[in-house]
């Protein structure tokens, strides 16, 4: 046999062997995309099937798509539903990328589309992330893929999808992105997804913080830009941290209160009972119980849980959770502290680098164990490969008991089987002019948020027009009473009703 004969055979062989391995090495990629596909359409359709009901509600979807409408029109980040900027409310200007679709498609669904996009994303930004955080170990995709493949359905991410659009779902995917580039050493890459996540939110320059950090222990080496080494790992990972530090205190200090221009904030009350009545000290007794709170922190177990408990290996590393999760039990509003809606969000990515972190430590520690196993009995090392998507039950437990998306056990009726309306409303609103002030019941608020001026009934001012619906549901957050008091009043307001069709009903201003 001559030498090139035995050199082809071995070609042969070889990439044989590699189509052989290739069905099993691209598992775990189908799996976090096929969890990513079917978390997307699950979610979407379930909040366009709300949509069509007229059973979202106007907080948050109105107030987003008021602002996201705004801007298409070039009227910038402003909406009637609170003074001054809305970027002194909440910094996002992020939400300039759902405007521009807006200028062809200027509809509050729009956002609902965005906002499963996002969070589905999640998962397979975290394959990437997870996946190079546990190299060079040969399981590591099987155990990313563990993690990562049910997070778009995660009891967390259900909780955050029942928000209908929130500007955290769009910064998950690019802040574990901007992970998965530091841990690559791509200084550009991590710049610039750490910067988007920055756009999304005050508040993610905390999540900017936690990514730079997971930079700077896990940094060995030189960061690249393309293939030519430009800055020191661990130094780019502290450079990070600061500057999402410095980014905060712009922003929270400087640039909201700014952009505000004396315009009441909103979101100010949540904490103010701290500093009251005596301040922290007279507090205590409340602030103990509510650190106590059992019920609360369910959430952020489940959180755990359904990241396999890994991130227990790594205890160090769970302490940056403690900051949104204390945040968050502390706050008076209600829902942020029993962890509903998008308030989960940002106790996920502290919840993730933990799990990283201790999901290398579970490899360090099984490769060393079949390695002294393999030395005394003098077998084979075979690696943990499939048998770690056993991994993956606890989240998928955990999602059927705490998620709150049908059919999942928490499942709360009357949302999503409402009789579609959506385009019945539209219809029948077209008869409204544009530059009137309108008032509208609260699920009617995000189809008709695509205005300048827009209010929830009963506040408005005597020459708003308003808009009724006889099938309006409570939205839990307004005074439900004072509503249908507003509603039964109508006929002796001075008001002419204009227009009705059995279900909605339009009347005009007081007739002065």
């Amino acid at each position: 046999m001559t030498d090139a004969t035995l050199a082809s055979r071995r070609r042969r062989s070889h990439v044989a062997s590699r189509v052989a391995a290739a069905p099993i090495t691209v598992i775990p990629v189908l799996l976090c995309l096929g969890g990513a596909v079917l978390g997307f359409g699950w979610l979407a359709f379930l909040l366009l099937r709300r949509a069509d009901g007229l059973a979202t509600l106007a907080f948050d979807q109105a107030f987003f798509q008021q602002v996201v409408w705004n801007v298409s029109e070039g009227h910038g980040f402003v909406s009637s539903f609170n003074g001054g900027s809305f970027l002194g409310l909440h910094f996002s200007p992020l939400l300039a990328i759902p405007a521009l679709v807006e200028t062809v498609w200027a509809d509050a669904r729009v956002l609902s589309i965005f906002h499963a996009f996002g969070l589905a994303a999640a998962g397979p930004a975290a394959f990437l992330f997870f996946r190079t955080a546990f190299r060079p170990s040969p399981s590591a995709s099987w155990l990313a893929a563990a993690i990562a493949a049910p997070l778009p359905i995660w009891s967390a991410v259900q909780e955050a999808g029942r928000a209908d659009f929130h500007t955290e779902s769009l910064a998950l995917p690019f802040a574990l992105l901007a992970g998965w580039a530091g841990l690559r050493r791509r200084v550009l890459l991590l710049l610039a997804f750490a910067f988007v996540v920055l756009l999304a939110k005050e508040d993610q320059g905390f999540t900017v913080f936690v990514v730079g950090a997971l930079v700077t222990a896990r940094g060995p080496g030189r960061l690249r830009d393309g293939l030519r080494p430009v800055a020191g790992a661990r130094a780019t990972g502290l450079a990070l941290m600061a500057v999402a530090i410095l980014w905060s205190l712009v922003v929270f200090t400087v640039v909201m209160p700014l952009l505000r221009d004396g315009a009441r904030l909103e979101t100010g009350w949540y904490y103010k009972w701290i500093t009251e009545d005596g301040g922290p000290l007279a507090n205590a007794e409340r602030i103990g119980a509510l650190l106590t709170n059992g019920r609360a922190w369910m959430a952020p177990v489940g959180l755990l849980l359904s990241a396999a408990a890994l991130g227990l290996l790594r205890p160090a590393w769970l302490l940056f959770a403690l900051a949104p999760i204390v945040a968050n039990l502390l706050s008076a509003n209600l829902a942020q502290a029993d962890f509903k809606l998008h308030y989960t969000l940002l106790s996920v990515m502290p919840i993730l680098v933990a799990t990283a972190m201790g999901g290398r430590r579970l490899l360090a520690w099984t490769a060393r164990l079949r390695r002294r196993r393999s030395d005394v009995g003098g077998g084979r090392r075979h690696p943990l490969g499939r048998s770690l998507l056993l991994l993956a039950l606890p989240a998928l437990l955990v999602a059927w008991i705490g998620g709150g998306l049908p059919p999942t056990m928490r499942t709360e009726r009357g949302q999503w089987d409402r009789p579609r309306a959506h385009d019945e409303l539209l219809r029948f609103a077209e008869q409204i002019p544009g530059a009137v002030v309108l008032a509208v019941d609260d699920g009617l608020a995000p189809p008709l948020a695509s205005r300048t001026d827009l209010r929830l009934i009963p506040n408005g001012p005597s020459h708003a027009w308003v808009l009724v619906d006889r099938l309006a549901r409570d939205p839990g957050y307004s005074s439900w009473s004072r509503r249908e008091a507003f509603v039964e009043e109508l006929p002796t307001s001075g008001r002419l009703l204009l227009a009705e069709d059995g279900r909605f009903e339009l009347w005009g201003p007081v007739d002065e």
